[in-house]
C-alpha cells in the first residue's frame, strides 16, 4: 500500500506542481502585461507633455505676433485720415472736345460784352441772333 500511496502522492505533487507553474506563468504574463502598459502609458504621457510645450511655445509666438499686428494696424489707422465727398454730376450737354463753347455760351458771353459795354439787352437768355451779329459786327 506504500507503494501506491507514494506514486499516488507523487502524481499529484506533480500535478500540482506543473498547476502552480502555469499559474505563475499566467501571473507573471499579467504582471508584465500590465508593467508594459504602464511604461507605455509614461511614454505617451512624455510625448504629450513635450507636444504641449511646443504648442504653448507657438501659441505664445502666435499672440505675440497678432499682438504686434494689431498694434501697427492701430498706429496706422491713427494716422491715417480718410475723408468722404460724395458730389453728384449731372451732365445735361454733350461735351465737344473741338468746339470751346456751344451756342448757348457764346450766346451768354456775348450778353456779358454787352452789358460791360453798357448796351442794353434787347433778347431773352438763348436768342442769340441780334447780339451775336452786333458783337460781329
Amino acid at each position: 500500500m506504500t507503494l501506491g500511496l507514494t506514486q499516488f502522492g507523487l502524481t499529484h505533487i506533480a500535478l500540482a506542481g506543473a498547476l502552480a507553474s502555469c499559474v505563475a506563468g499566467i501571473g507573471g504574463f499579467f504582471y508584465g502585461t500590465h508593467v508594459g502598459a504602464a511604461q507605455e502609458q509614461a511614454a505617451q504621457k512624455r510625448a504629450d507633455d513635450a507636444a504641449e510645450a511646443v504648442r504653448a511655445k507657438l501659441q505664445g509666438q502666435i499672440d505675440a505676433s497678432t499682438e504686434r499686428s494689431q498694434a501697427a494696424e492701430y498706429t496706422r489707422q491713427a494716422n491715417v485720415r480718410e475723408i468722404y465727398h460724395e458730389s453728384q454730376k449731372v451732365v445735361e450737354r454733350p461735351v465737344y472736345r473741338n468746339v470751346c463753347v456751344d451756342a448757348d455760351g457764346v450766346s451768354l458771353l456775348d450778353r456779358a460784352a454787352d452789358v460791360a459795354n453798357g448796351a442794353g439787352v434787347a433778347s431773352a437768355a438763348g436768342g442769340a441772333g441780334a447780339t451775336a451779329k452786333g458783337a460781329a459786327q
